[in-house]
């Protein structure tokens, strides 16, 4: 596994992590990147699952690498027993940015009871966050994470509503916006840090749309992933982070 940063040409190859062995079942390794502003360092949060199909048997504990101190180390917190899967059509980058991850899970091995589970960087716990009630009606196509301004958000697709958006406010979930023009089977990846909604719709076009102009903007026809292929959708933002851990900069400053 690797973290690469663009604008600098720099990668960073991380230390080899723990692997179980598979004899209680299949193994499934979830991974997510983000940043932790409490210690101003960027981590990887490592879940390891034996796993029976698209089911979780049970959770081993949870691994954090630390670009800082260039190693990986267990942590306390437990990921929860009842979250059989965790929904992987994150193929947008949500989050991770402001100190916390946030997974989709399915609960007791439903794939149509979902649960948030988030991730504190600074404090490295858990705690679970209910999805917003009407995406408990089973009429939707999909229910997807993502972020509007800075705020988690949650969309989800009806065939005959279009995308309806929540964002968690303090106080609670509040419907933000209900794009009753994206009908049919549309896929929302989420928005930009400019609030736009970007989406593939019902003609397999990639369309980026304002909200606030409401102007519709086709970046590519006939869009798709190519097949049995994973992908990701990120918007790519300059950055002057050097990937190589402090420890590993300091004993090459001190050899000079």
């Amino acid at each position: 596994m690797q973290i690469w940063n663009p604008s600098l040409s720099s990668v960073l190859t991380l230390p080899s992590y723990s692997v179980p062995s598979d004899s209680y079942g299949w193994i499934k390794i979830f991974f997510r990147f983000g940043f932790d502003p409490k210690t101003d360092d960027y981590k990887v949060v490592k879940l390891t699952a034996f796993a029976n199909g698209f089911r979780v048997k049970w959770w081993m504990d949870i691994e954090i690498y630390s670009m800082k101190k260039g190693s990986w180390k267990l942590i306390a917190e437990r990921f929860p027993s009842h979250i059989t899967w965790i929904d992987e059509n994150d193929v947008v980058c949500a989050d991770g940015h402001d100190g916390h991850l946030h997974w989709l899970g399915c609960t007791n091995g439903k794939e149509d009871t979902k649960t948030i589970v988030g991730f504190d960087f600074g404090s490295e716990t858990l705690c679970e966050i209910p999805l917003p009630d009407s995406t408990l009606n089973h009429n939707h196509i999909m229910v997807l994470l993502g972020v509007l301004g800075g705020k988690l958000c949650v969309m989800s697709c009806y065939k005959d509503v279009g995308c309806v958006v929540w964002v968690m406010e303090e106080y609670g979930w509040v419907k933000h916006y209900v794009f009753s023009q994206f009908i049919g089977c549309t896929y929302p990846f989420g928005f930009t840090s400019a609030n736009k909604f970007l989406i593939q719709d019902q003609y397999y076009r990639l369309v980026l749309y304002d909200p606030v102009t409401e102007e519709a903007q086709i970046l590519k026809n006939d869009f798709s992933f190519p097949e049995c292929e994973a992908g990701k959708i990120v918007e790519y933002i300059d950055s002057l982070v050097w990937v190589t851990p402090a420890k590993r900069i300091e004993t090459e400053r001190s050899q000079v």
